[in-house]
């Protein structure tokens, strides 16, 4: 663990939720304060990522991808075709929105 300058807050939590941090402190050899910045990165982390999803969709759209399943399904054919050694590599800068 590395050591940081680290500031304290207080936060309320229902007794449920105290019960699951205790928990899986306790299940992973974790302090309660390492469980609960791991959560706190965690979900900073999916706000950032769903914000920059609902920015970039509609340049996504506008490339013809409208699910998930599209994107996988090119980065699927790209990699098949790194692996042929006749069809030149692509990078991600191919696929860029």
């Amino acid at each position: 663990m590395r050591y940081m300058k680290t500031s304290a807050i207080t936060i309320r939590l229902d007794p449920d939720l105290e019960l699951l941090v205790a928990r899986m402190a306790k299940c992973t050899g974790r302090s309660r304060s390492e469980v609960v910045r791991d959560a706190v990165r965690r979900q900073l982390a999916l706000t950032q990522f769903e914000d920059l999803r609902h920015r970039i969709m509609p340049l996504a759209e506008a490339r013809g991808y409208l699910t998930d399943e599209d994107i996988f399904r090119d980065v699927r054919q790209s990699r098949g075709r790194q692996q042929n050694s006749t069809v030149p590599e692509r990078n991600l800068a191919d696929f860029a929105l």
